[in-house]
């Protein structure tokens, strides 16, 4: 790989970077590309970055004869090039929910001491894909590849947070909404309308729907499309699990699934496309 080089600097320029100080710069030209503009001038990203114009254009071209940018012949504007595309493509390639997620739920269950199970959509139901038990006294695991109606599970409420009230019925219409519990929804017109609240505030509670005892609470995972491709649920005993408690836990299955999105590529699907 070879890096362009000023053969004459300029006078009065800065000089000659060494090491990380180069790679940091070049680094920081590179995420100067992050914004709506496809093209971008060497003058506004070296005032932005607070880099001296021959350094800026210096780093410009290095990172072009490296296929990083792509110069613009007609306006002197650069663009990114094909290798980002190339690196993007292999990251995208290389995206496993199932390895991504591990880490953060286990950090999840031992920060939050509950239960954690990642689960994801098949058709009517939501299968649990991992499970991690909590570090408290008196646990309520799921059992791993168990199947859990949509329904009355936290989870399966997650998935369905994009599914607006036509989809719902369409789904679920020939569903039987057997009581498992008596607080279990058993009609899909109060299903259909409790599931407006899941939307509204982000997250879904499953508060002793499918077993007496148990309270979970759930969010959604997205991936680049910005569709829902899992929920993170933290299940806990009802004499835990207070609505304050209950609140915290599921602020905190919040954040863990933004995190999981956020590795999954999500908000930059349309930089990629379909």
């Amino acid at each position: 790989m070879s890096y362009a080089t000023d053969p004459t600097p300029d006078e009065g320029a800065a000089p000659r970077e060494s090491g990380t100080q180069a790679l940091d710069r070049a680094l920081g030209v590179l995420l100067a590309f992050r914004g709506d503009a496809v093209e971008r001038k060497v003058s506004d990203v070296s005032r932005e970055l607070g880099l001296h114009k021959s350094t800026a254009s210096r780093l410009f071209r290095a990172l072009a004869d490296a296929g990083f940018l792509q110069r613009n012949e007609e306006n002197g504007t650069y663009r990114l090039g094909v290798a980002v595309f190339e690196l993007g493509a292999r990251f995208l390639a290389g995206i496993d929910l199932h390895a991504l997620a591990r880490p953060l739920l286990h950090q999840l269950a031992e920060r939050e001491g509950e239960s954690v199970n990642l689960a994801v959509l098949e058709g009517s139901d939501a299968i649990s894909l991992y499970v991690v038990q909590g570090t408290r006294n008196v646990q309520l695991v799921s059992r791993l590849g168990r199947r859990i109606p949509l329904w009355c599970s936290a989870a399966g409420k997650a998935l369905l947070v994009d599914h607006d009230d036509d989809a719902l019925r369409a789904l679920l219409a020939t569903v039987p909404f057997t009581a498992m519990t008596s607080n279990t929804i058993t009609d899909l017109d109060t299903f259909v309308a409790h599931m407006a609240t899941v939307r509204r505030q982000g997250w879904a509670l499953n508060d002793q729907e499918s077993e007496h005892g148990l309270r979970v609470v759930a969010a959604p995972v997205r991936d680049r499309h910005d569709r829902v491709a899992a929920a993170i649920s933290i299940s806990g005993p009802i004499f835990r699990l207070d609505d304050t408690r209950t609140r915290e836990l599921a602020d905190a299955a919040c954040r863990t699934a933004a995190e999981l999105s956020r590795q999954l590529g999500h908000g930059f699907g349309d930089r990629w496309g379909d």
